[in-house]
């Protein structure tokens, strides 16, 4: 079953919105009876309803296009879309406890199938090895510093035992 989102144009008296960001910031509106309006039970959690013009210059149809990201949308639908005047509601067919039948309260306008993710690959695991060691450093890459050191130290010493023997 590919998810759907059905768009609706209603008609409201009042500035109703609950949208995704209405929910994150705590606000909770007394709803419509929406399983009236469309006919089937709806989980008020998935659904956004506000007035288009909160949308400022923004077409009706890009806010579709990134909320919700529907696989696509034709000529006809995006041209009805934009023309909803009013509050929108917007209901994804994963809401909805059956098909919808909306009555006058709510017109369909467009009902546009969704992207999904495929989840379906089945992918062979990795071998997991262990990482590999570094080489061991090579004898005789000393530090430049150290062969010196030992020189001047060796010096030294062969200095002390030939002053100890003279004196």
């Amino acid at each position: 079953m590919t998810d759907t989102l059905h768009i609706f144009a209603v008609t409201l008296g009042t500035d109703l919105r609950h949208t995704h960001l209405t929910r994150a910031e705590g606000l909770a509106p007394d709803l419509p009876p929406l399983t009236d309006w469309l006919g089937a039970e709806v989980d008020a959690d998935e659904i956004e309803l506000f007035p288009v013009r909160d949308l400022g210059d923004m077409a009706l149809s890009d806010y579709v296009t990134m909320a919700f990201a529907p696989e696509d949308i034709p000529p006809e639908a995006q041209r009805r879309i934009n023309a909803i005047k009013g509050h929108v509601l917007m209901v994804p067919e994963r809401a909805l406890s059956e098909e919808p039948a909306p009555g006058k309260q709510a017109v369909l306008i467009a009902s546009l199938p969704l992207a999904r993710p495929d989840h379906a690959a089945h992918l062979p695991k990795a071998d997991v090895t262990p990482l590999p060691r570094p080489a061991p450093p090579h004898p005789r890459a000393a530090k430049p510093g150290g062969l010196r050191l030992w020189l001047v130290a060796g010096l030294v010493l062969l200095l002390s035992i030939v002053f100890l023997v003279v004196v």
